[in-house]
């Protein structure tokens, strides 16, 4: 099942996540792939991201709006080139050899209006295993455009995070 998690900035998507990966191996799954978590500065203001391989723990910048990335920038972040090179061999790999939980987080305008990012992997998404699971983060106003790009014939399910549900891991429970 592809399952597309959406929600405001900042409403806690990512969280989530990190706390269904650590949901999925108390069971015998071992989930896999590419979170990115928030990094905030002393004074608590979010200043970039990180990536977070999924299935060892190893983590390394990605994007950050308080100094210069050896990448491109979009809006007012500056990203790692090599970061997201790293990143995208895991997710090529977790993709093409049936991982049994994926996850993707985020696919937002630097993949799909610049071309960049994690976007040499969206393709292999049509072709991921539906006896498996894949999480993908991606912002509300963007999945029209993901799904008729990459997945238009393929069956998605999407949840939406709120205030409200973010804690709540009943939505999720049927997919591990």
């Amino acid at each position: 099942m592809i399952t597309i998690i959406t929600g405001a900035r900042g409403v806690g998507k990512t969280t989530m996540l990190l706390k269904l990966v650590e949901e999925i191996k108390n069971t015998e799954i071992s989930p896999s792939g590419i979170m990115t978590p928030a990094l905030y500065n002393e004074d608590n203001d979010k200043v970039g991201f990180y990536v977070l391989n999924v299935a060892n723990g190893e983590q390394w910048e990605l994007g950050r709006s308080d100094k210069p990335l050896d990448g491109p920038s979009y809006v007012s972040f500056s990203f790692n080139g090599r970061g997201f090179i790293r990143a995208n061999k895991i997710l090529k790999k977790v993709l093409t050899e049936g991982s049994t939980d994926v996850f993707l987080d985020e696919v937002g305008p630097l993949e799909l209006e610049k071309g960049y990012g994690f976007f040499p992997i969206l393709s292999l998404i049509s072709n991921f295993d539906l006896n498996h699971n894949l999480y993908i983060v991606i912002r509300p106003e963007l999945i029209d455009e993901f799904v008729k790009q990459f997945i238009p014939e393929r069956e998605y399910k999407v949840i939406r995070i709120t205030l409200e549900n973010r804690d709540d891991f009943n939505m999720f429970k049927k997919m591990y």
